[in-house]
């Protein structure tokens, strides 16, 4: 996917500066234009929002100055990355600048590769800043999260393992609380195996270990690994399509990608139900689908479907834990491998998963 075009407001009284500044940009950038500072405070809020503000110093009514003070005062403004443009060259006034919260100055007459130049050095340095706070917002989320879910399996094992220790129990009676405190760690442990990938996928740190495999032949080990499961709950889980054509895969990565899709499907079916998983190839695609009679994918809550941290409006049928994030991470490792995930209702009920991987093995590490 390409990335969009970052949004440059130019500020400036004089028409020659702004033909110009409009005449470098516009090829590599979405231009605004704003002849006084009231118009660039209107514009500094418009949609799109600018990325970046190239600002003139003597400007009549407003100057420069009280312009970047009041973006710089307001929240929804104040972290857009301002430059000034002048024709000015002392001292007093580029501290005078950078104290209000510009960020670099540019002299006129325009040197065109010194423009260009700062402003994508300082495009790059918001978007860093920017994947950061994104980065800092997730961390605060797993933080809460944890804490939130470990919270109460931590106190079913120390309550239980408290039993353990201190009563006269039944051979029947220790059977069962050793099963619970088992099911209670395996909860935990989904957790955060979930949280360490999510953590691993945002960091940029996610290699993928690529090498020819048959498709079919996993999604059958998975599935005879998931019957014991669907079993418990009534559900039958049956396998169509044949052998598929070698295309290069991360085992372990699809592998997860398959049991996430499938512990779904177990999840949200209810008992006496059929989950149908499909392996097979179109225009040059291998695809694998997984094939659900639970109760769907509302159309307005579908966007969110694959984001993290979402619970949706329905629940499992059998009171299952979910963190939120399975989802996110299958559509995460689907797209390193190049592929395609997707999700559409069934006619009669239930949810179809399509995952698409290309055949021509042309993919690259991430």
């Amino acid at each position: 996917m390409m990335e969009e075009r970052a949004t440059i407001l130019i500020v400036d009284d004089e028409k020659s500066n702004i033909d110009v500044l409009v005449g470098l940009l516009s090829d590599d950038f979405r231009t605004l234009v704003a002849k006084n500072g009231e118009q660039a405070l209107k514009r500094a809020v418009s949609d799109p929002k600018p990325d970046l503000i190239l600002l003139d110093i003597m400007m009549p009514i407003m100057d420069g100055y009280e312009v970047c003070q009041r973006l710089k005062a307001e929240k929804n403004t104040s972290g857009i990355p301002v430059i000034f443009i002048t024709g000015r060259s002392n001292v007093e006034d580029e501290t005078r600048g950078l104290a209000i919260g510009a960020v670099d100055f540019i002299r006129k007459p325009f040197n065109p590769n010194v423009v260009l130049a700062r402003i994508n050095t300082h495009l790059a340095l918001q978007r860093q800043k920017n994947r950061l706070i994104e980065l800092n917002d997730l961390k605060n989320k797993f933080l809460g999260m944890a804490a939130h879910d470990l919270r109460s399996p931590l106190n079913s094992i120390c309550g239980l393992s408290e039993i353990l220790l201190t009563m006269e129990l039944s051979d029947e009676e220790r059977h069962k609380f050793t099963s619970t405190i088992h099911d209670v760690g395996m909860q935990m442990l989904h957790l955060i195996n979930d949280l360490l990938d999510v953590t691993v996928i945002e960091s940029g740190h996610f290699d993928l270990d690529l090498r020819p495999g048959n498709l079919h032949a996993l999604v059958e080990g998975r599935l005879a690994l998931m019957t014991g499961l669907a079993t418990k709950k009534g559900i039958a889980i049956q396998l169509e399509g044949g052998e598929t054509p070698p295309v290069a895969f991360d085992k372990e990565r699809i592998a997860q990608v398959m049991d996430n899709l499938l512990s779904n499907a177990i999840k949200f079916s209810p008992p006496g139900s059929t989950i149908t998983v499909c392996t097979g190839q179109q225009k040059g695609k291998i695809f694998v689908r997984v094939m659900d009679q639970g109760p769907g994918i509302p159309d307005q809550e579908r966007e969110r479907l694959f984001a993290a941290f979402q619970k949706l409006s329905a629940r499992p049928t059998g009171k299952e834990k979910s963190t939120g994030l399975g989802l996110s991470i299958v559509k995460r490792i689907v797209e390193a491998h190049k592929g395609e995930i997707t999700v559409e209702n069934r006619p009669q009920r239930g949810a179809v998963f399509s995952v698409l991987l290309a055949m021509d093995g042309s993919v690259s590490k991430k």
